[in-house]
Protein backbone atom coordinates (compact mmCIF):
# COMPACT_ATOMS: atom_id res chain seq x y z
CA UNK A 1 0.00 0.00 0.00
CA UNK A 2 1.54 3.35 -0.91
CA UNK A 3 1.99 6.16 1.73
CA UNK A 4 -0.73 8.15 0.30
CA UNK A 5 -2.82 5.27 0.81
CA UNK A 6 -1.69 4.71 4.09
CA UNK A 7 -2.42 8.23 5.25
CA UNK A 8 -5.91 8.03 3.66
CA UNK A 9 -7.18 5.25 5.36
CA UNK A 10 -6.41 6.75 8.81
CA UNK A 11 -8.71 9.52 7.97
CA UNK A 12 -12.77 9.66 8.64
CA UNK A 13 -13.26 10.79 4.86
CA UNK A 14 -10.70 10.64 2.34
CA UNK A 15 -12.17 13.40 0.43
CA UNK A 16 -13.69 16.76 1.54
CA UNK A 17 -16.67 16.95 3.54
CA UNK A 18 -18.58 17.57 6.54
CA UNK A 19 -21.38 16.85 8.87
CA UNK A 20 -22.45 19.83 8.62
CA UNK A 21 -22.64 19.88 5.09
CA UNK A 22 -24.34 16.34 5.30
CA UNK A 23 -27.16 18.09 7.45
CA UNK A 24 -27.73 21.46 5.70
CA UNK A 25 -28.21 19.53 2.06
CA UNK A 26 -30.75 16.53 4.09
CA UNK A 27 -32.67 20.09 5.01
CA UNK A 28 -33.10 21.28 1.55
CA UNK A 29 -34.69 17.82 0.44
CA UNK A 30 -37.99 18.99 2.37
CA UNK A 31 -39.79 16.03 3.97
CA UNK A 32 -38.58 13.29 2.75
CA UNK A 33 -40.53 10.08 3.31
CA UNK A 34 -39.02 6.90 2.53
CA UNK A 35 -38.47 3.14 3.25
CA UNK A 36 -35.79 2.22 1.44
CA UNK A 37 -32.29 4.19 1.31
CA UNK A 38 -28.94 4.01 0.12
CA UNK A 39 -25.66 5.70 0.59
CA UNK A 40 -22.12 4.90 -1.43
CA UNK A 41 -19.29 7.36 -0.22
CA UNK A 42 -16.33 7.23 1.90
CA UNK A 43 -17.32 8.38 5.47
CA UNK A 44 -19.79 7.62 8.36
CA UNK A 45 -20.96 10.68 9.33
CA UNK A 46 -23.55 11.08 6.00
CA UNK A 47 -25.61 7.73 6.15
CA UNK A 48 -25.90 8.62 10.19
CA UNK A 49 -27.08 12.06 9.29
CA UNK A 50 -29.64 10.74 6.42
CA UNK A 51 -30.48 7.57 9.05
CA UNK A 52 -31.65 10.31 11.32
CA UNK A 53 -33.51 12.31 9.54
CA UNK A 54 -35.55 9.43 7.69
CA UNK A 55 -36.44 7.85 10.72
CA UNK A 56 -35.09 4.33 9.04
CA UNK A 57 -31.90 1.58 9.02
CA UNK A 58 -30.28 2.47 5.77
CA UNK A 59 -28.20 0.76 3.25
CA UNK A 60 -24.34 2.29 3.27
CA UNK A 61 -22.16 0.98 0.29
CA UNK A 62 -18.16 1.64 0.31
CA UNK A 63 -15.28 0.49 -2.09
CA UNK A 64 -12.81 -0.38 0.93
CA UNK A 65 -13.19 -3.19 3.14
CA UNK A 66 -11.72 -0.88 6.30
CA UNK A 67 -14.32 1.79 5.65
CA UNK A 68 -17.35 -1.13 5.70
CA UNK A 69 -15.43 -2.14 9.14
CA UNK A 70 -15.56 1.33 10.73
CA UNK A 71 -19.73 1.61 9.28
CA UNK A 72 -20.38 -1.48 10.93
CA UNK A 73 -18.48 -0.22 14.46
CA UNK A 74 -20.72 2.80 14.20
CA UNK A 75 -24.12 0.69 14.11
CA UNK A 76 -24.50 1.00 10.50
CA UNK A 77 -25.80 -1.48 7.91
CA UNK A 78 -23.04 -0.97 5.62
CA UNK A 79 -21.44 -3.48 2.93
CA UNK A 80 -18.66 -3.73 -0.01
CA UNK A 81 -19.24 -2.28 -2.99
CA UNK A 82 -17.10 -1.92 -6.44
CA UNK A 83 -15.68 1.53 -7.25
CA UNK A 84 -18.30 3.66 -8.89
CA UNK A 85 -21.15 0.60 -7.92
CA UNK A 86 -24.80 1.59 -7.08
CA UNK A 87 -26.32 -1.48 -5.89
CA UNK A 88 -30.07 -1.71 -7.30
CA UNK A 89 -33.17 -2.91 -6.23
CA UNK A 90 -36.52 -4.31 -7.04
CA UNK A 91 -38.71 -1.30 -7.36
CA UNK A 92 -36.14 1.43 -6.72
CA UNK A 93 -35.03 2.95 -3.72
CA UNK A 94 -37.01 5.65 -2.43
CA UNK A 95 -33.81 7.56 -1.48
CA UNK A 96 -30.27 7.54 -2.50
CA UNK A 97 -27.14 9.74 -1.75
CA UNK A 98 -24.08 9.35 -4.15
CA UNK A 99 -20.76 10.82 -2.80
CA UNK A 100 -19.06 11.11 -6.24
CA UNK A 101 -15.97 12.71 -7.41
CA UNK A 102 -15.57 12.21 -11.21
CA UNK A 103 -17.20 10.31 -13.38
CA UNK A 104 -14.68 8.39 -15.93
CA UNK A 105 -18.08 7.23 -17.97
CA UNK A 106 -19.37 11.04 -18.21
CA UNK A 107 -22.18 12.62 -15.89
CA UNK A 108 -24.90 11.98 -17.94
CA UNK A 109 -24.61 8.14 -17.93
CA UNK A 110 -24.18 8.67 -14.23
CA UNK A 111 -27.28 10.38 -13.80
CA UNK A 112 -29.02 7.59 -16.05
CA UNK A 113 -28.23 5.37 -13.47
CA UNK A 114 -29.41 6.90 -10.85
CA UNK A 115 -32.81 7.67 -12.13
CA UNK A 116 -32.92 4.10 -13.31
CA UNK A 117 -32.58 2.72 -10.11
CA UNK A 118 -34.92 5.07 -8.08
CA UNK A 119 -38.50 4.63 -7.79
CA UNK A 120 -40.92 7.02 -8.95
CA UNK A 121 -41.03 10.09 -7.32
CA UNK A 122 -38.17 8.93 -5.39
CA UNK A 123 -35.19 11.16 -3.99
CA UNK A 124 -31.22 11.38 -5.08
CA UNK A 125 -28.55 13.29 -3.77
CA UNK A 126 -25.57 12.90 -5.87
CA UNK A 127 -22.03 14.35 -5.28
CA UNK A 128 -19.65 14.97 -7.32
CA UNK A 129 -16.65 17.40 -8.50
CA UNK A 130 -17.50 21.09 -10.47
CA UNK A 131 -15.84 23.57 -11.66
CA UNK A 132 -17.44 26.54 -10.47
CA UNK A 133 -16.44 29.30 -12.90
CA UNK A 134 -13.96 29.35 -16.19
CA UNK A 135 -10.94 27.48 -14.31
CA UNK A 136 -7.55 28.90 -14.69
CA UNK A 137 -5.32 26.99 -16.75
CA UNK A 138 -3.47 25.95 -13.40
CA UNK A 139 -6.49 24.62 -12.19
CA UNK A 140 -7.46 22.51 -14.48
CA UNK A 141 -3.99 21.43 -15.49
CA UNK A 142 -3.75 19.90 -11.79
CA UNK A 143 -7.20 19.33 -10.63
CA UNK A 144 -7.82 17.10 -14.17
CA UNK A 145 -4.78 15.23 -13.01
CA UNK A 146 -5.35 15.02 -9.94
CA UNK A 147 -8.85 14.22 -9.70
CA UNK A 148 -9.91 13.32 -13.60
CA UNK A 149 -12.34 15.35 -15.37
CA UNK A 150 -14.96 17.32 -13.34
CA UNK A 151 -18.01 19.05 -14.89
CA UNK A 152 -19.80 22.51 -15.06
CA UNK A 153 -21.97 23.50 -12.54
CA UNK A 154 -24.58 24.33 -14.60
CA UNK A 155 -23.95 21.33 -17.21
CA UNK A 156 -24.79 19.26 -14.71
CA UNK A 157 -28.34 21.01 -13.99
CA UNK A 158 -28.95 20.70 -18.08
CA UNK A 159 -28.06 17.12 -18.73
CA UNK A 160 -30.39 16.25 -15.28
CA UNK A 161 -32.89 17.91 -16.94
CA UNK A 162 -32.07 16.32 -20.46
CA UNK A 163 -32.54 12.94 -18.65
CA UNK A 164 -35.61 13.65 -16.91
CA UNK A 165 -34.77 14.11 -13.62
CA UNK A 166 -36.47 16.98 -11.59
CA UNK A 167 -34.43 19.71 -10.08
CA UNK A 168 -35.05 20.57 -6.15
CA UNK A 169 -32.20 22.14 -5.25
CA UNK A 170 -27.97 22.47 -5.37
CA UNK A 171 -25.29 22.75 -2.81
CA UNK A 172 -21.85 23.97 -2.58
CA UNK A 173 -19.72 22.53 0.02
CA UNK A 174 -18.03 25.43 1.38
CA UNK A 175 -14.07 25.73 1.50
CA UNK A 176 -13.69 24.74 5.27
CA UNK A 177 -15.33 21.12 4.09
CA UNK A 178 -11.70 21.03 2.20
CA UNK A 179 -9.46 23.14 4.89
CA UNK A 180 -10.81 21.37 8.28
CA UNK A 181 -12.49 18.69 6.89
CA UNK A 182 -9.67 17.25 4.69
CA UNK A 183 -6.72 19.19 4.88
CA UNK A 184 -6.12 19.52 8.27
CA UNK A 185 -6.64 15.91 9.54
CA UNK A 186 -4.20 14.66 6.31
CA UNK A 187 -1.48 17.44 7.75
CA UNK A 188 -1.81 15.43 11.36
CA UNK A 189 -2.37 12.18 9.93
CA UNK A 190 1.39 13.21 8.05
CA UNK A 191 2.70 13.84 10.88
CA UNK A 192 1.84 10.70 12.68
CA UNK A 193 2.42 7.94 10.09
CA UNK A 194 5.80 6.76 9.53
CA UNK A 195 6.33 4.74 6.29
CA UNK A 196 8.45 1.92 5.12
CA UNK A 197 10.43 4.34 2.54
CA UNK A 198 11.90 7.71 3.17
CA UNK A 199 11.41 8.38 -0.62
CA UNK A 200 8.02 7.31 -0.90
CA UNK A 201 7.20 9.25 1.83
CA UNK A 202 8.91 12.59 1.00
CA UNK A 203 7.16 12.34 -2.56
CA UNK A 204 3.47 11.54 -0.93
CA UNK A 205 4.60 14.32 1.51
CA UNK A 206 4.95 16.70 -1.58
CA UNK A 207 2.13 15.51 -3.77
CA UNK A 208 -0.46 16.68 -0.94
CA UNK A 209 1.31 19.80 0.15
CA UNK A 210 1.13 20.68 -3.74
CA UNK A 211 -2.81 19.96 -3.90
CA UNK A 212 -3.06 21.91 -0.62
CA UNK A 213 -1.04 24.77 -1.50
CA UNK A 214 -3.16 24.40 -5.29
CA UNK A 215 -6.62 24.73 -3.20
CA UNK A 216 -5.72 27.69 -1.06
CA UNK A 217 -4.93 29.74 -4.33
CA UNK A 218 -7.91 28.68 -6.55
CA UNK A 219 -10.35 27.57 -3.73
CA UNK A 220 -13.22 29.98 -5.39
CA UNK A 221 -12.75 27.71 -9.00
CA UNK A 222 -14.16 24.20 -7.91
CA UNK A 223 -15.80 22.70 -5.18
CA UNK A 224 -17.87 19.70 -4.56
CA UNK A 225 -21.57 20.37 -5.69
CA UNK A 226 -24.73 18.68 -4.21
CA UNK A 227 -27.27 17.83 -6.48
CA UNK A 228 -31.15 17.29 -5.23
CA UNK A 229 -32.82 15.63 -7.64
CA UNK A 230 -36.51 13.90 -8.04
CA UNK A 231 -37.08 10.80 -10.53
Amino acid sequence: MSFISNLTAQLERPTAGSKKTAEEVMKLCGNVKANTALFVGDDTDTPKVIENALGIKITAGYAEQIRVDRAIERGLSAKQVMPFELPAIKGGWEFLWYNGLTEPDGVPRRLEELKNILKTGGTAVFRTLCYLIEPSLDTRCYVERRYGEPEELDRVLREAKEKGLKIRDFYIAPKTDWTVGLYEPIKDAMHKLESASEDEEASGIAELNKEIAMFELHSEEYSFVYYIFEA
